[in-house]
């Protein structure tokens, strides 16, 4: 009797589950935040296995991409120790590779502990908190799933009882005890399997969170390592490139020598006496008439025209339009700066002007071991004061082009929207005026553009304030259209560089140009200004700051 209890027990409660899974009878036993709880529970398992299978293939990918960059790395290295052992004279391109090859492979080191902590700890967490608690809820449901579907085929059976006619009261009232039984199980059933899930819920949420923190901690790391390797080598890339443009301006000058070796022919010589690139400085100034060259008043003119661009001497202009604007010049054609619409063109004609200068660069062989050796003042007033010594024993033209261009310089580093601060200025213009006349020494270059650097800070005390500016004026003559004459005047600047209104002078001599005397101004200067060369970068928000050590 009992044992037909059971079967009848059985198939009452299978007879529920298929009737619930056909759709033929609502569940209405389970509250709506029980089934809410179990929704988002299966939601979270789907979606973190998803989430798991995706960063496991990412370092999959990222795995193979590290086999390629240690291989790349692998050939850095091998360039170098080659060059090292059979062209000793190419140390410096060897050096660069090592150092290539070097931080290639920390790199690569660093991506392989990326994808070693993303797995260990974000996948394999989050995997096992889909196997362990979510597994675990959905358990816990399934139970109370099974004590719910009971209830529901006991009261079903009550009810059936009770519809038919010749049912005994003694059956009615023992299915009612059970029903009432089963109700105390399915509440309290109830009431465990909806913490658990709350719980498991609740956990699943903050585990994630926290999983989903060290997946952003572990970038973090990663590319704070890696700036910190990258950082280390940017004085050396620093170094780098100024050595390279070192090279440059020794490779131009040799070009220009040996142009001026050659035996030139008649329409060449011509062509020379309207020469400006590669002529010599006096000779210049004599066919100018002026203190400094006619092309550099016009051109660092045009560059004051446009002083909050960004990048003034350090951004390239188009080198067609340079080439040939220089080729105009070079053969004595009229031309107008201004009308050149990329000031970088201009920015890169005066470099390549003061990197053919003759007989020798701006501040002058002889000079260029007394500017070096200047770092090794560690009193910075004392290296201001070096500095100014050596500046005012260069020779009368010599110093007036140089005092007109640290001018320039000075006015464009006191402009923010330039992004051109003293150090950045002088590492793109310091080697086309302060050169070596024997091999190049990397070291000596970073420490030569610190000199430029501090002169440039320090323009009011190493040259008594500023110049009087030549300004080129141009006047159309009354006789013929297609010709001008061209007269100078000064224009006046305060002791910051500041101009004045510019003012002609009617009564003077056209031929007649006012010029600067050589004479430095004795502009007053407040002896407490800041005489370091700290605190400018190559660019406004990242670089590493000069230091004098």
């Amino acid at each position: 009797m009992q044992f037909s209890k059971k079967i009848k027990k059985s198939i009452s409660i299978t007879k529920q589950n298929l009737m619930e899974k056909t759709s033929n009878r609502e569940n209405t036993l389970e509250p709506e935040e029980m089934k809410l709880l179990e929704k988002q529970i299966s939601e979270s398992k789907g979606n973190l296995r998803k989430l798991t299978k995706s960063i496991q293939k990412e370092t999959l990918s990222s795995g193979v991409s590290i086999q390629d960059g240690t291989e790349l790395s692998n050939n850095f290295i091998d360039y170098s120790v080659f060059l090292r052992e059979n062209y000793p004279d190419l140390v410096i391109l060897s050096g660069v590779l090592s150092k290539i090859g070097e931080f290639q492979a920390g790199f690569e080191d660093l991506k392989a502990k990326l994808n070693t902590s993303l797995i260990n700890e974000v996948s394999n967490p989050l995997k096992s908190l889909t196997k362990t608690e979510l597994v675990q809820a959905q358990n816990q449901k399934k139970e109370y799933d099974k004590v719910r579907v009971s209830y529901d085929a006991s009261l079903s059976e009550l009810s059936q009882l009770k519809k038919k006619k010749d049912t005994k009261p003694q059956k009615i009232q023992e299915q009612e005890i059970e029903c009432e039984t089963m109700k105390q199980k399915f509440e309290n059933a109830g009431q465990e399997t909806t913490s658990v899930l709350q719980d498991t819920n609740v956990i699943s949420e903050f585990e994630t969170i926290e999983k989903l923190c060290d997946y952003l901690d572990s970038y973090h790391t990663f590319f704070t390592k890696g700036y910190r390797w990258l950082a280390q080598m940017i004085p050396d890339i620093y170094e780098y490139r100024l050595y390279v443009e070192k090279r440059k301006a020794e490779l131009e000058k040799s070009k220009v020598r040996m142009s001026m070796m050659l035996s030139p022919t008649k329409g060449a010589q011509e062509a020379l006496k309207n020469k400006v690139f590669g002529e010599d400085l006096s000779v210049l100034l004599q066919k100018d008439q002026s203190a400094i060259p006619r092309f550099i008043i016009r051109a660092f003119h045009s560059i004051r025209n446009h002083i909050t661009e960004e990048g003034l001497f350090r951004l390239s202009g188009t080198k067609r339009i340079i080439m040939e604007v220089k080729k105009n010049i070079d053969e004595g054609k009229e031309y107008n700066l201004d009308e050149i619409t990329d000031v970088h063109v201009t920015c890169n004609l005066v470099k390549l002007f003061l990197r053919e200068l003759q007989p020798e660069p701006l501040l002058t062989y002889s000079r260029y071991n007394d500017l070096i050796d200047v770092c090794n003042i560690e009193d910075p007033n004392g290296r201001v004061a070096k500095i100014q010594k050596v500046v005012q024993s260069l020779p009368k033209h010599y110093y007036n082009l140089l005092h007109h261009l640290m001018h320039l310089l000075y006015q464009i580093s006191q402009t923010p929207k330039s992004k051109m601060g003293p150090a950045n200025l002088a590492t793109v213009v310091g080697p086309n005026i302060l050169v070596s006349q024997h091999d190049v020494v990397v070291e000596d270059i970073a420490l030569g553009n610190m000199v430029i650097t501090t002169m440039i800070q320090n323009f009011e005390k190493i040259f008594n304030g500023a110049p009087q500016l030549v300004q080129e004026v141009f006047v159309q003559s009354t006789t013929s259209t297609s010709t001008l004459n061209t007269s100078f005047t000064t224009t006046a600047t305060n002791s910051n560089g500041n101009f004045r209104s510019p003012s002609i002078d009617n009564s003077s001599d056209q031929h007649q140009i006012p010029i600067y005397s050589g004479v430095p101004m004795k502009n007053k200067h407040n002896d407490d200004d800041d005489c370091s060369t700290l605190g400018d970068s190559f660019d406004e928000n990242e670089a590493v700051e000069l230091s004098d050590d």
